[in-house]
C-alpha cells in the first residue's frame, strides 16, 4: 500500500571531523561547512565588524556568517 522512498541523505563528514555549533568568532580556517551538498573547507576569512565573518572557500562563493553555525573541525586543528 505505502511505498518507502529512499531519499539521498547527507554524505558523512570529512574523516575525523567533529560537528559543533560555533559563533562566528570561534570559526577557524581549516574548518568545514556543508554547503550545496558538499563539505567545503574554509580557506580564509575576513572580519565584518565585531560579530560577523565572511568565510572564503576555494571552491565556493564567500559566505557571510553572523550567528552560530554548524562547522566540522578536524581533530588535527589546535
Amino acid at each position: 500500500m505505502y511505498e518507502r522512498r529512499n531519499t539521498p541523505g547527507r554524505p558523512p563528514p570529512p574523516v575525523g571531523a567533529i560537528a559543533a555549533s560555533r559563533p562566528p568568532g570561534e570559526i577557524r580556517v581549516g574548518d568545514y561547512m556543508f554547503l550545496n551538498n558538499a563539505y567545503r573547507r574554509i580557506a580564509d576569512m575576513r572580519s565584518d565588524g565585531t560579530s560577523r565573518r565572511t568565510l572564503i572557500f576555494a571552491d565556493h562563493l564567500p559566505l557571510s556568517v553572523g550567528q552560530s553555525t554548524v562547522t566540522y573541525r578536524p581533530l588535527t586543528l589546535p
